[in-house]
């Protein structure tokens, strides 16, 4: 039989083996009921713990939805987990959605405790397609990076794969080949020895394109000379040859020891599929969401996010055709799965969505002040999907559908420089299940798939999709379809990169990169992985970075050297070969950025120390806690200060929700190798006895180490129990021979400076002779949180090199290693540059003292101002009222750390008298439990509340009120006596001096992904500084931080990441 023959019969075909004729006989006997189809299926995998279960039958359901809640029951270890039931297409579907998210990592089923009652007297009973009597399905292990919870199983192994010789879903000589790993393999597999190949009889490489990503591997092979031509009827394996995938040496990111490691090797047969056909699916345009999926109710083809940070955001219509390459029916018996693929580089578009904050609160385009859109959203497929239409597992009913299987790696991304930045990525494994019909010659597709976008780097969001695709199949439709693909002849194009031009919104991007930051270009399309080892080049000072890092996600290609980017040095990206999935070449210009100097032919002498500028959980100062602790009640203690009385409020006990690391921020780039678990870096388990004293239950608890420049992240093995009492010790002394290599004692900086932790007592409260001074944190382990963890950075600062000092001779220079940089004149004064104070005298003692310079001469308006080095953590909750508007807002709540910042100096008229206050820490008091409690004794346990809102202009804004403490333990006086400067013997009062900001500032949001919050006051605190030199000269200096004289700049991390090392 000639093959365009063949080809016409395939309608027919399809028509018998979908099902769904549109004539039944009249002699036909009533069909029982029974169940037709379900999401999850009977016994599949890695399903989201946010998935609802959809249950659609052969009849209607007439049970009401509150018998059903009584006969079905979900259970997992035989406890029975809430839910509720929505009846769904006139009952022929049943939507059950649990009351709370599954568990990761566990098993669950579905059984029918009584029949259900369905239409014509039928009783169905409980289904089952395979195993156990009952639906069975398991959930994904959890994204935490925890291995109690990221885990499915104790040693690395393949969970499950497709196609495999075991199960209907054979090897075909178009198949892609997926495996789902018990455990997350590590992102750098190859560099740990890795290797993933797939072989020809002869032992040579066939040519494919190799996809990894947390427990998930894909290996797509393509033997088309051209990369257009990759999924197309000409890419097939001969059916003549056997194959050996092999996986070798793979590690796992949660144990990457020998011991652990993955060795596997698969041999097959590719089956022959041929002479295929291609089907043209249409995705069907729901009309607004008129209409809905027969499934779960759910608006056709539109994708919906569900996130805390920027809440439902949807729903946005898909379109598009797919071209879906059938295997030739008649080759396959009615009993075995039809395998079909939809080629690589197929493209679903989706319709712009408005971008909110919280669902709530306006995102504003940072270049055009105009509301940010999405535009266009892409899917794109990086590999081959491929699928299967089987029976139906559930009945052996003809008329039965068939069932649809489909496996998709895809890449996602917008239009839009700033949401492309912030959901560019990678979804692997895609899974959609589904039930093929033919009616009236239109093959008809309904499935249910779930993707779940990592938003910003710093949310999972969960999408539920019901797809709903038509394909006519008539003779002339099929024979054309194949031809119908537009293959993509257009190059990729970059959208946006960090650190950004030099004229980038806002201008200051490059002073805010840091060593360990990366380089991120975001392109309008995904990129084929094969071409950027040669298709990239970062140029150091003229030369090529020879162990530059480079890990691709979605349209996001991240580029780091090893040891991160350097201060001072002029860099460029030169992109030279990186092609899309098609072959097609980027153009890019040179793109050239520096990071800012700190320092300049060997100055400054002075490097500083080290800083935990933010500790998670915990406050970062070294405690006082030996004789306050109260693990039961949560007290903790009191930071150590130079004052006597430890001035301050005891600290609470933090509270660490259970699938968090461990999390330290720190001034300045680390020695990495002296950050050693269980001897600089410890994590304890501990217990109150009833007399007070600690005990250690576990001198190290088990985890693992993510180490980046300025920051490290413990991960614990298992999650930290609730109601558990742990302790994290940061090792610091002022020994000589500290930071030894080989030695350490302490946490070191780059520099081979110790970790600094109590800076309160002073720059030096012991003659660097005085032993340790471990930062020990106390936390008790709580429950996990749906709400968003965001840590924030506070950059660009005028102290480049975070050693609590201006680096210039004069600190009104312009010219020098860190120079003064403030909007204004010497005529009108000067605002403050970003993470930056002003400090005046009040006017009514304007005679008597003077910020910066003498009172005698000139002022000095340059010379008013601290510069301030810190970080702060944040919890974003979610949609709630401004209370002070009514508006619309986003809560989140601020956890309070302290801020270091630079010394100043105040002149006196009395003896000529300079007081200067040395480096001062600004300390963030937890906030009052009782709002409306007044006096020293409320109690403060609570995180500090803030608002991102709208203000009267419609901009993006964020507001809070921040209690504080001042400490100036350094604070010195030096007078002139007979013309000799002469040092003062001082006692004052800048021991945790309290005072209130209020502010507000701006949201922005960069082209980068990044998040931008600006804080100025719109209070003016009063700090009176009272202070006695020679026991008998009473001074009393009254200053202000005007209005607008505080201006705070945070931004949040880099959407995406490379660690610089992993333990």
């Amino acid at each position: 039989m000639k093959y365009n023959k063949t080809l016409a019969l395939i309608p027919a075909i399809l028509l018998a083996a979908c099902g769904g004729g549109d004539k039944q006989s009249i002699d036909e006997k009533p069909r029982p009921g029974s169940m037709v189809y379900s999401f999850p299926m009977d016994g599949q995998a890695d399903i989201s713990p946010k998935a609802d279960i959809v249950l659609r039958f052969s009849h209607a359901i007439i049970d009401d939805e509150a018998t059903l809640q009584n006969k079905i029951t979900l259970q997992s270890n035989d406890q029975p987990q809430p839910f509720t039931v929505t009846l769904i297409d006139n009952g022929k579907s049943l939507k059950l959605e649990p009351a709370n998210p599954l568990a990761t990592g566990e098993e669950f089923t579905v059984t029918f405790q009584e029949p259900l009652a369905a239409e014509g007297g039928r009783q169905i009973t409980t289904p089952n397609a395979t195993g156990d009597d009952g639906i069975q399905f398991a959930t994904r292990g959890a994204y935490a990076g925890l291995a109690g919870l990221a885990n499915t199983a104790d040693t690395f192994d393949i969970a499950w794969q497709v196609p495999a010789s075991d199960s209907p879903f054979q090897a075909m000589n178009f198949s892609t080949f997926r495996f789902a790993m018990t455990q997350p393999v590590h992102p750098e597999w190859q560099s740990l020895g890795g290797s993933i190949q797939l072989q020809d009889a002869n032992g040579e490489e066939v040519p494919a394109t190799v996809l990894v990503k947390g427990n998930r591997i894909t290996v797509d092979p393509c033997v088309t000379p051209e990369l257009s031509q990759c999924g197309s009827k000409q890419d097939i394996l001969d059916t003549g040859e056997t194959y050996t995938l092999h996986l070798t040496n793979l590690a796992s990111l949660t144990d990457s020891s020998e011991e652990n490691r993955f060795t596997g090797e698969f041999t097959f047969t590719p089956r022959e599929t041929g002479p295929t056909v291609v089907l043209q699916q249409t995705a069907v345009d729901s009309g607004n969401g008129e209409l809905s999926s027969v499934l779960n109710g759910q608006a056709l083809n539109a994708v919906t996010l569900n996130s805390v940070l920027q809440g439902e955001a949807g729903p946005s219509q898909q379109t598009g055709d797919l071209f879906a390459e059938l295997a030739y029916a008649p080759a396959f018996d009615a009993d075995e799965a039809l395998p079909l693929r939809i080629p690589k580089g197929s493209v679903l578009e989706s319709t712009s969505l408005n971008v909110l904050v919280g669902g709530k609160v306006q995102v504003l385009d940072a270049a055009t002040g105009e509301d940010q859109q999405t535009g266009t959203i892409k899917v794109t497929m990086l590999s081959d999907a491929s699928g299967y239409m089987s029976p139906n597992q559930y009945t052996d009913d003809i008329n039965a559908p068939r069932h649809i299987t489909l496996f998709m790696d895809v890449s996602m991304n917008t239009e839009a420089a700033q949401p492309n930045a912030a959901l560019s990525q990678d979804l692997m494994g895609v899974e959609l299940r589904g039930i093929a019909l033919v009616r009236d010659g239109v093959l008809t597709i309904d499935a249910i798939g779930m993707v779940e976008p990592n938003l910003l780097g710093q949310e999972f969001t969960d999408s539920t999709i019901a797809f709903h695709l038509q394909a006519a199949t008539d003779a002339d439709s099929v024979l054309d379809a194949e031809n119908l693909r537009e293959l993509d002849a257009t190059p990729p194009s970059l959208v946006s990169w960090m650190p950004g031009p030099a004229n980038a919104v806002p201008p200051t991007r490059q002073s805010m990169q840091r060593p360990g930051d990366p380089i991120i270009l975001f392109f309008d399309e995904p990129l084929d992985p094969a071409s950027v080892e040669n298709g990239v080049e970062l140029i150091e000072n003229g030369a090529p970075v020879t162990n530059l890092q480079a890990r691709l996600d979605g349209t996001a290609l991240v580029l780091n050297p090893q040891g991160g980017l350097k201060h001072g040095v002029p860099y460029s990206v030169s992109v030279d070969g990186l092609t899309d999935l098609a072959g097609n070449r980027a153009m890019v210009s040179p793109l050239s950025f520096e990071l800012d100097s700190i320092e300049e032919n060997g100055s400054p002498g002075n490097k500083g120390f080290p800083l935990a500028l933010t500790t998670y959980p915990g406050y970062p100062c070294e405690t006082d806690y030996e004789n306050t602790l109260d693990l039961e009640n949560g007290v903790f203690g009191k930071c150590w200060t130079a004052d006597a009385n430890n001035a301050g409020d005891v600290l609470p006990v933090s509270k660490m929700p259970a699938d968090r690391p461990i999390t330290v921020v720190f001034s300045k780039s680390l020695d990495l190798d002296s950050v050693i678990v269980g001897e600089t870096f410890t994590v304890q388990e501990i217990a109150q006895e009833a007399n007070g004293t600690v005990t250690v239950l576990n001198q190290q608890v088990a985890g693992r180490l993510e180490k980046n420049n300025q920051r490290i992240r413990f991960y614990p093995e298992q999650p930290w129990q609730v109601g558990a009492h742990y302790r994290y010790i940061l090792a610091s002394s002022e020994q000589s021979g500290t930071c030894t290599p080989g030695q350490y004692t302490s946490i070191c900086d780059e520099d081979g400076i110790p970790l600094k932790t109590d800076l309160l007592e002073g720059l030096n409260d012991g003659d660097g002779n005085n032993g340790p001074d471990n930062l020990e944190i106390v936390f008790t382990g709580s429950e996990a949180r749906s709400t968003v963890f965001t840590p924030l950075r506070n950059l660009p600062i005028r102290d480049t090199n975070s050693n609590l000092a201006i680096d210039c001779d004069d600190l009104g220079s312009e010219s020098c290693l860190e120079p003064f940089n403030h909007q204004g004149s010497d005529s009108e004064g000067f605002l403050p540059s970003a993470n930056a104070a002003k400090l005046l005298v009040t006017q009514d003692h304007a005679e008597d003292a003077r910020v910066g310079c003498a009172v005698d001469g000139a002022d000095c308006p340059r010379k008013k101002f601290i510069y301030q080095t810190y970080a702060l953590n944040t919890e974003v909750i979610g949609p709630t009222v401004d209370p002070d508007t009514g508006r619309d807002a986003v809560k989140v709540l601020l956890y309070p750390t302290q801020l270091a910042t630079t010394s100043l100096d105040v002149h006196l008229s009395l003896l000529s008298t300079v007081s200067s206050t040395g480096p001062q820490v600004l300390r963030m008091r937890y906030a009052k439990d009782d709002p409306e409690c007044t006096g020293a004794s409320c109690a403060r346990n609570s995180l500090i509340p803030g608002y991102i809102t709208e203000n009267d202009q419609g901009e993006t804004i964020f507001k809070t009120k921040a209690e504080l403490f001042l400490d100036a333990p350094g604070l010195k006086a030096t007078a002139s006596i007979l013309g000799i400067p002469t040092d003062l013997p001082l006692t004052h009062n800048l021991f945790g001096y309290p005072f209130t900001l209020e502010l507000e500032g701006r949201v922005v949001f960069f082209d980068d992904g990044r998040m931008q919050i600006e804080q100025r006051n719109f209070n003016v605190p009063h700090i009176d500084v009272e202070a006695v030199a020679l026991g008998i000269i009473n001074t009393e200096i009254p200053l202000i931080i005007p209005e607008q004289g505080v201006y705070l700049n945070f931004i949040s991390n880099p959407v995406k990441e490379i660690p610089a090392q992993y333990e």
